[in-house]
């Protein structure tokens, strides 16, 4: 009976230390997945692409707030010297240019955190499937 209590007591200490063996293994996992600089040096095009994203939104919300409000469309402004039609050319080229970088850096973000978080792709399209469905106009 002292032998098979023993055997007890040796087969909890070796699995006590591969649960623990696995718990600091598990931990290193984690760690290196919520690395970000291990990601930023992976990946700096994701990176540099959602800062260049975020300032082209702070600076469009800056110039909202502080600037004149803006003239109809066409409305040519004789204190400018009629420039008007030309300045509307390059806000929309510009407004094209913003829309097609947010597109291009959302879909690279969906993209990394697809390939991070298993589900994420499916899990997505449920969401956007209940928005279409909550929104209808804006699909």
């Amino acid at each position: 009976m002292d032998e098979t209590s023993h055997q007890i007591e040796a087969h909890i200490d070796r699995t006590r230390e591969r649960l623990g063996s696995n718990l600091r293994e598990l931990e290193d996992k984690i760690e290196a997945a919520t690395d970000w600089r291990e990601h930023f040096r992976e990946r700096p095009h994701v990176f540099l692409g959602a800062a260049f994203i975020g300032g082209i939104a702070l600076a469009s919300a800056i110039k909202s707030r502080s600037g004149r409000p803006p003239l109809p469309g066409g409305v040519v402004n004789p204190a400018v010297g009629g420039h008007r039609p030309v300045e509307m050319q390059v806000r929309e080229l510009w407004n094209n240019v913003q829309g097609a970088l947010v597109g291009a850096a959302t879909a690279q973000i969906k993209d990394y955190i697809g390939n991070l978080v298993p589900g994420f792709d499916e899990h997505y399209r449920l969401a956007e499937q209940r928005g279409a469905a909550i929104h209808p106009s804006r699909s």
